[in-house]
């Protein structure tokens, strides 16, 4: 049996409703684009610059923080994509897969 009309789900990281017309089962959120912090327009509002990590051998450590700057997911900067270019929030965040019903 195929179903028919609209699906809808919510995003685990955003919490933001996403609809689809059916027979979609899936839908991805771009939320993982938009960095988390309020800069004045709301959550997930900015959109981030994308990053390209150094892939020198001597930069494979955790990134330092030399100034109150740089913050995010700095453990690990080669899963780093994407950069707010307001607060300097790095993001290891990939696309969101939001299962619909």
């Amino acid at each position: 049996m195929v179903k028919v009309g609209i699906a809808s789900g919510t995003c685990a990281r955003c919490n933001r409703t996403l609809v689809a017309p059916r027979p979609e089962s899936v839908a991805v959120c771009d939320c993982w684009e938009y960095c988390p912090r309020n800069h004045d327009s709301g959550a997930y509002a900015t959109k981030m610059e994308e990053y390209t990590p150094d892939l020198t051998p001597a930069t494979y450590s955790a990134i330092k923080v030399e100034s109150g700057e740089t913050w995010g997911n700095l453990g690990h900067p080669m899963n780093i994509l994407r950069r707010c270019p307001v607060c300097g929030f790095h993001s290891s965040q990939k696309p969101v897969e939001v299962h619909l019903q």
